[in-house]
């Protein structure tokens, strides 16, 4: 995934959440070009 703030396209995933329905995947991830945190939701 690319980071919203610098571009970087490797980061990796802290926690992943199937949602109430099962149909998407939250994924929270951290940077590991500027260490930022930021969430994706991924559809199945």
């Amino acid at each position: 995934m690319k980071c919203n703030k610098c571009g970087c396209l490797e980061s990796k995933v802290i926690d992943s959440r199937l949602n109430d329905e099962g149909t998407s995947i939250r994924r929270r991830r951290e940077c590991l070009g500027c260490g930022r945190r930021f969430t994706t939701y991924e559809v199945i």
